[in-house]
């Protein structure tokens, strides 16, 4: 279960909710299922939204949001008799025409609790017991039912802890909702959680702590939690590892804690339930009354945290702390503690000033900042996360990458950054500035574009436990009042006397006469401890405001035309290619079925000469970073304005992607397209300097990562002529400015330009846009045969071994990835292996991770690289238990025993698994960029098969059974090994192998 946070995990105790005037305020009963329950007001939603919602309240408490996604289809069966049985088979009657387009239905439920109430005994508890309700329950006493059940029809499940709440999440085929949520309500209703089951997910726990422990950003949290009063719950420790739930505690009393803490507090009256799916209803509420009704309700109140005030009024907080970080990097963090906020969304007076603070555009404090080289990035605000905003306290930070000169300068930016905030405070509030975020947020609301179904689930389910049915939808997303004197309220917390201050950085850029001289107790974060002088306290209280401060202008950027383009009667359903020449090929497609104001311009600007050498490709990184750090201060208004325009570094050189509101997105693309030609006129040695050393360090702290570099490893071996991020490091130091220069020139001269263009523009205006940013550029079709093209190498037959020391020697993460490789690309083969993939999942995490535990995330998929395809399975594991060699062995004996589940499995198991697949592929876009990115894929790969799901589903109708088990035993060690062709890559901070020669044949 993934631990990683989401957004408004806060909790301010469940909110007395009121039925709609009008309504009738005695408990109804359905007569379906003879429940009592009642009707609560329905959430405010978009004008754009389709779906209907209702809100009802168990009279066990349970508040359930029920989520019509539109209208009720003939696709769509209406009553819980429409489901498979419990082997899987399909009723007798239908529930689905299997040639429709199909959606996906999700459920959340959230739970208003978290690692706060803790035990003070037993950190970790809440987190823990989230595994725990997992292990099986009495209906359904296998430990992985649920998640079989989920997987093997191609849904997800997870759940997540938080400090003040627990969520737990599915998504699956709208035909498996019912079963599955009868499955998944018996975890809150009745969970074994067997002592025989402790022992192996507290092993899990601690493998999710120590994935954990690398990342600075934890580590940060947890040090800045050390600092609150010690005794009150936020002074804690939330992951829990094995110090905690095995070392201090018995057996015995961790099993009797953790059912003592679910009856506690898993009770349905602080539970909030979110149920999507294409079904009316009456038939959501029909299916949540039977499975959750039998929840068990206390009546108990939460834990009283009212007592809890002024967390961080403390001696320790109001200092300065510098922070030794895993990875390379200088940060500057400048953090208050604020009273709760939560009570105030309608107005979310921190935000406001969060967006003056954060912004970047010109007379911001980034760029007289980032003029003086001293700051690359800075932002601000409250966190969405619990430590950081919740009913106790809200933590208000300002988030800065300083360059090494900024270091040095520390104490004049922190100045400069009072300088600001005393600007603001004399300014006062702006009526003005608020009513322009409220008319981007008003507008982007009023456009929001469908999320994916278990998203929309798991936020409605955390917001039910923040806001009143009303606002469920609105209040995470809408301002509603201007509050003059909150946000002066805010603004009077940020005084220098009552700051944190947090500097990350290494040894070696540390002032003379310091040391890393102590170690937080869980993470063992090195820091040093150091009053803040008072000479500086008074100085940066009385600093003025600078003449180059001022606040932003009106935007230039905000739509005021959202016109939808009539419709076509004869409309392509795929991209066509409506302008091509020996430099361009545009692809274009007008959107007709989401109808909304937004467009998509994707480019992909092709040049070999970013790819001929290590030099070139690190010459490309840093061209494109910065391009985008000079493009920032003009392109921040289309930020704020909700067009979004993004950089990357792909294989045959540069991609860029300019999105949002269709009306103006070729002014941004004209701005841009400047600066390509106007780069080498306003960069500065001092920028370059300071990006060139934020590159270098970006190139360290990705290899420091084991993944990452298995990866990397990988691809390095398969793909002649790839650039690692190694061989980049160690060249990228040589870079003068002016080898950015000539590379901009010469880059720009000679390309060949791949463009998409789909959504709410017109044929002649995705022409023009195009044509326009071509003759600005003025560049040339690249010269004959220098096309850039990629060959992959075949890996021998048998077993091919590459093991590698971790760069990083305090990470006791190793990562162990077996790739199969099996050929060129054909549909039947990429089915196969899906449906491999599909039966195996759940089987391997259950073998490799839930019974051995060999480490916390397992995973297996299939793989495409340049037209070459096979699957991997890897394992992260930690060093400190098992070695790679090992893990690599237990897969193996797992591929082995693969052989016989595929074997064993039915005619009919295996059609199902078939149709299951066949209808996730039905699954419909939920909104436009799900289209538009099957899209560009198909163009940035040079596939071109637009109707590749229609070919999937054909293929995958005729693929037997025999088919797949004949080809794993092909192309895995059981058969006759004739194509097996596997490369183990394991990377570890303990073994110590060379990697074997690389292999030369190439397809």
């Amino acid at each position: 279960m993934n631990k990683t946070p989401v957004e408004n995990k806060s909790q301010k105790g469940q909110t007395e909710l009121t039925l709609r005037k009008g309504s009738n305020e005695s408990l109804m009963s359905s007569g379906q299922n003879n429940v009592e329950f009642e009707v609560l007001p329905t959430p405010v939603k978009s004008d754009n939204d389709k779906k209907e919602y209702k809100v009802i309240r168990l009279k066990n408490g349970l508040t359930a949001c029920l989520i019509s996604d539109q209208k009720p289809t003939q696709d769509v069966g209406l009553s819980k008799g429409n489901h498979e049985d419990e082997n899987g088979h399909e009723s007798s009657e239908k529930c689905a025409d299997e040639n429709k387009e199909q959606k996906m239905a999700a459920t959340s439920l959230c739970i208003g609790v978290g690692s706060f109430s803790d035990p003070k005994d037993i950190p970790g508890m809440a987190h823990f017991l989230e595994h725990m309700v997992f292990m099986g329950s009495e209906k359904f006493p296998q430990e992985n039912d649920f998640s079989s059940f989920i997987s093997k029809r191609g849904g997800l499940d997870n759940a997540s802890t938080d400090c003040s709440v627990t969520t737990f999440y599915f998504q699956c085929l709208e035909r498996d909702l019912f079963t599955a949520l009868d499955k998944f309500a018996q975890f809150f209703i009745s969970p074994l959680m067997k002592k025989g089951s402790i022992a192996r997910e507290r092993e899990a726990v601690d493998s999710e702590f120590q994935m954990a422990l690398p990342a600075d950003s934890y580590r940060k949290e947890q040090l800045l939690l050390s600092l609150a009063k010690s005794d009150t719950p936020v002074n804690f420790f939330p992951w829990g590892n094995l110090t905690t739930l095995r070392d201090n505690i018995s057996e015995d009393e961790l099993y009797s804690g953790l059912h003592t803490f679910r009856k506690r507090h898993y009770s349905a009256h602080r539970m909030t339930l979110a149920i999507q799916g294409r079904l009316p209803l009456d038939v959501l509420q029909s299916y949540v009354l039977e499975c959750f009704n039998n929840v068990p309700c206390n009546n108990l109140p939460p834990r009283d945290f009212s007592h809890c005030k002024d967390m961080f009024d403390t001696t320790q907080f109001r200092k300065m702390y510098y922070i030794q970080p895993m990875n390379d990097l200088i940060q500057l963090d400048l953090a208050w503690a604020l009273p709760p906020l939560l009570d105030k969304y309608k107005s979310r007076p921190s935000g406001a000033v969060s967006f003056l603070i954060g912004h970047k555009g010109k007379g911001s404090l980034l760029s007289y900042l980032k003029k003086k080289v001293w700051v690359l990035g800075l932002t601000a605000g409250t966190g969405q996360y619990g430590s950081e905003s919740n009913s106790m306290y809200a933590i208000f930070a300002i988030y800065m990458t300083l360059t090494k000169e900024g270091l040095e300068h520390l104490f004049e930016v922190i100045e400069i950054v009072f300088s600001y905030i005393n600007m603001l405070r004399k300014i006062g509030p702006q009526e003005r500035i608020f009513q322009e975020i409220k008319t981007i947020t008003d507008t982007s609301f009023k456009f929001a574009a469908e999320g994916k179904a278990v998203e929309v689930v798991t936020e409605m389910s955390e917001n039910m436990q923040l806001y009143p049915p009303e606002d469920y939808i609105t209040g995470s997303n809408l301002l509603f009042d201007y509050d003059p004197e909150s946000i002066e309220m805010v603004l009077n917390c940020l005084t220098p006397d009552k700051m944190n201050i947090s500097v990350l950085c290494n040894k070696n850029n540390l002032q003379p006469g310091l040391n890393f001289d102590k170690t937080e107790k869980w993470f063992g974060t090195k820091y040093s401890k150091q009053d803040i002088p008072e000479q500086w306290l008074k100085k940066w209280q009385e600093a003025s405001p600078l003449r180059e401060f001022a606040l932003p202008s009106s935007n230039i950027f905000l739509t005021e035309d959202f016109t939808i383009l009539q419709e076509d009667e004869q409309h392509p359903k795929y991209p066509e290619k409506i302008l091509s020449t020996d430099l361009v090929e545009l692809w274009y497609r007008k959107d007709q079925k989401f109808k909304l104001p937004i467009a998509y311009y994707n480019f992909y600007f092709i040049n070999p000469v970013a790819i001929q050498t290590p030099k070139s490709a690190a010459l490309l990184d840093i061209y494109m970073n910065l391009l985008d750090i000079l493009l920032s201060e003009e392109g921040y208004p289309a930020e704020v304005a909700h067009l979004s325009y993004t950089f990357d570094a792909y294989d045959k050189g540069l991609t860029m992607g300019v999105a949002g509101y269709n009306q103006k997105l070729h002014v941004l693309i004209e701005m841009i397209t400047k600066h390509f030609l106007n780069f080498g006129d306003i960069l500065t040695q001092e920028m370059f300097d300071a990006m060139k050393d934020k590159l270098i360090k970006g190139y360290y702290n990705y290899l420091l990562d084991p993944s990452d570099l298995a990866e990397e490893l990988r691809l390095y071996i398969l793909i002649d002529n790839y650039k690692t991020s190694l061989e980049k490091y160690m060249v990228a130091s040589s870079i003068t400015m002016e080898d950015v220069k000539a590379f901009s020139r010469e880059f720009v001269n000679n390309l060949f330009i791949k463009v998409l263009v789909q959504g709410n523009v017109a044929r002649d205006h995705a022409n023009n846009v195009v044509n326009n940013l071509i003759t600005t550029l003025k560049c040339q079709p690249l010269p004959p045969d220098t096309y850039p093209n990629f060959r992959v190498t075949q890996v021998p037959t048998g077993e091919t071994f590459c093991v590698v020391e971790s760069f990083n020697k305090n990470d006791c993460n190793s990562d162990i990835t077996n790739y199969y490789q099996c050929g060129p690309d054909t549909t039947k083969d990429s089915m196969i292996i899906e449906l491999l993939m599909m039966i195996l999942e759940e089987p391997l995490f259950d073998t490799l991770r839930t019974k051995e535990q060999l480490g916390y995330s397992v995973n297996c998929c299939g793989t495409n690289t340049f037209g070459i395809t096979g699957f991997t399975i890897t394992v992260v594991a930690q060093a400190t238990k098992n070695s790679t060699d090992y893990v690599e062995k237990r897969i193996e004996i797992f591929v082995k025993q693969a052989s016989d589940i595929l074997a064993d499995m039915s005619e009919q198991s295996f059609e199902d698994t078939k149709k299951d697949l066949i209808k996730t592929k039905r699954c419909s876009d939920v909104d436009l960029s799900n289209e538009v990115s099957r899209n560009w894929t198909e163009i940035a790969e040079e596939f071109y098969i637009f109707d590749r799901t229609e070919k999937e589903i054909a293929e995958l109708e005729n693929i037997k059974l025999s088919d797949v088990q004949q080809w794993w035993e092909t192309h895995t060690r059981g058969g006759n090994e004739e194509n097996f062709r596997k490369l183990s890559v394991q990377v570890s901070n303990i073994q110590i192998i060379s990697a074997k020669k690389k292999p030369k044949i190439t397809w």
